[in-house]
């Protein structure tokens, strides 16, 4: 196994990514007719950890979980390592290990199974290594997820790697490489319009001329980066015993908006095949990235979402906006909306709402193509207000201390920029009431606090997910 990688040289962003959480997961294999394994204390195996930003995250928030994540990058395992210890999450474990050499079950059984941004930028020996880890780990009834980027979309953001690689051809690999792919991506920037090829240029220009440079160096200029047709992942996962239930985002819940005559067809010409309608389906939206959630081989997942399965779920919402008519949708989210941050089960709403069951299914399933109402699994684990002594997430804390960016218990980043936030957010370590608060705010500096804005900062924080109950 290889001692160092330009992982160690040049470190990646270090983040939690909310598709791979296995809430998430769970909601969606639930809406195809699974029954996963509970997320709230499941075992979760991460490949590729890096820093650990996931599971450090998903491990603080839900103490039950048992989380263990492997790297071939030493010093991200180190700094995994170090970030566990000194905030005190004692559920988590790292391995400085390679794929290589654990493709027989050695960490263990598991409910969920995630690799984010790895399988693209490996070998393709590595890639192959990569699903045996997944289903050797994997526990009967449990859950993968595998992200990549994917054809046709692909060959697009190969051309700018390929041009990017030419125009830094006198660069060593690293950060002067990087600055001058930049440079040509800036200098492409330019042509984006609305004619045919500058609107392609549009789709991935602009980010890329943005892009860290930590991003350039590992994603668009690293040594090994194949996109992969949809149905050549779905075989090699095959081959591993390994099947597909659907993609770990929720806009894929929904069928796009085709032209008419084009839903029809494309059943015909996918001939009951849902992987070919998967594949035709990456054709007709010039797919550039999957998310895909497998299971074990032979797992009966349905096509699409099943009638009833949302009476499993838990939801919570954002208020009814004006543009939302009169109705059972406008009323279960105003009902939701009040109840936060508690979470409904689908029975609860039914009976508050006197509702008719295949009704209010229909309704929660256009509030939630909308993105107004959210289905869980388990209630997610922050409070809207503060107890007596209010108490802000210790990893938050242990974050904001080395960075402006820090973690929240639903699994996403905020970022906290001003020097008054970040001394507000290292005071709400539970030890202190409110009118100690405002004294040792005032004593480190800060401006007057009064109690009204604190129970605003309070607030936000709650709404944010940094909140303690």
């Amino acid at each position: 196994m290889s001692d160092w990688t330009t992982y160690d040289e040049t470190a990646y962003s270090n983040h939690p990514y909310v598709q791979t959480h296995p809430d998430r997961l769970a909601v969606i294999a639930t809406l195809h007719g699974l029954e996963p394994p509970p997320p709230s204390h499941a075992r979760v195996l991460e490949i590729g950890c890096g820093a650990g930003g996931n599971l450090l995250a998903l491990a603080y928030a839900a103490p039950e979980v048992r989380a263990v994540g492997f790297d071939l990058a030493h010093t991200a395992i180190e700094e995994a390592k170090t970030a566990a210890a000194e905030v005190g999450i004692g559920n988590v474990a790292f391995h400085h290990a390679d794929v290589m050499d654990l493709t027989e079950g050695q960490l263990g059984e598991f409910d969920y199974v995630v690799s984010h941004g790895v399988y693209a930028w490996i070998p393709p020996a590595a890639r192959d290594a990569l699903l045996g880890v997944v289903k050797s780990h994997l526990a009967p009834g449990g859950l993968a997820y595998v992200s990549y980027n994917a054809h046709p979309g692909g060959y697009l953001r190969r051309l700018l790697r390929e041009a990017a690689l030419w125009h830094s051809r006198d660069e060593q690999p690293g950060p002067a490489q990087a600055e001058k792919a930049r440079e040509l991506f800036e200098f492409l920037e330019l042509r984006v319009s609305e004619d045919p090829y500058g609107g392609m240029l549009g789709l991935e220009v602009p980010v890329l001329a943005k892009s860290p440079q930590h991003r350039l160096i590992h994603d668009e200029l690293s040594d090994f980066w194949e996109p992969v047709w949809f149905h050549e992942f779905a075989s090699a996962a095959a081959a591993h015993g390994l099947g597909y239930v659907a993609e770990a985002s929720p806009v894929e819940l929904w069928p796009p908006s085709y032209p008419d005559g084009v839903e029809q067809r494309l059943d015909e010409i996918a001939g009951g095949d849902r992987i070919a309608r998967e594949q035709y389906q990456d054709l007709l939206l010039f797919r550039r990235f999957r998310s895909t959630m497998l299971c074990h081989a032979g797992t009966e997942v349905a096509d699409g979402l099943v009638p009833g399965t949302l009476r499993r779920l838990l939801f919570t919402a954002r208020p009814a906006g004006e543009e939302i008519p009169d109705g059972l949708r406008r009323r279960a989210q105003q009902l939701l909306a009040q109840a936060r941050p508690e979470v409904l089960p689908f029975e609860e709403l039914r009976a508050r709402l006197d509702a008719d069951a295949d009704e209010l299914s229909e309704a929660i399933m256009e509030a939630m193509r909308d993105f107004q109402i959210g289905p869980r699994v388990a209630p997610p684990p922050r409070a809207l207000v503060a107890g007596e002594r209010p108490r802000v997430s210790a990893l938050a804390r242990w974050q904001i201390q080395r960075q402006p960016e820090v973690t929240t218990l639903l699994h996403a980043v905020v970022r906290i920029d001003d020097e008054a936030g970040k001394t507000l957010l290292g005071l709400l370590d539970g030890t202190r009431t409110r009118d100690e608060i405002r004294r040792d705010f005032a004593a480190a500096g800060g401006p007057e606090l009064a109690p009204e804005q604190l129970e605003l900062n309070l607030r936000g924080l709650g709404e944010l997910g940094l909140l303690h109950a």
